[in-house]
């Protein structure tokens, strides 16, 4: 009777080792996919950083290009109405010159 007491005593002192090495393997190895997914985490964030950052650029660099295309309008509006204007001095000036021509 004591020794299957004994015996049952070293088989569940076993089992424990046993599950206590499992336990550690497991730990281990949850330990390691815990890391990885941190890289992996930290990875997508400097990449978003990074797009982020790109992202300012390109509408900074937009704004600065939609500045210079209003003053570019603006400088052809002006530029076409001064040429409207010259054409008609120029229209005037040749209605004048056939005027002198007719009298």
């Amino acid at each position: 009777m004591e020794a299957v007491a004994m015996i049952l005593a070293l088989v569940f002192v076993f089992a424990v080792v046993v599950a206590k090495v499992m336990t550690t393997q497991l730990v281990g190895h949850m330990n390691r996919q815990i890391s990885q997914v941190a890289s992996i985490k930290q990875e997508a964030l400097n990449r978003l950083k990074t797009a982020q950052s790109q992202k300012m650029v390109v509408e900074k660099n937009k704004a600065i290009l939609d500045k210079k295309k209003n003053k570019t309008a603006k400088s052809i509006g002006r530029l076409k109405k001064e040429m409207a204007g010259f054409k008609e001095e120029e229209a005037a000036r040749r209605s004048k010159i056939e005027a002198r021509k007719i009298g």
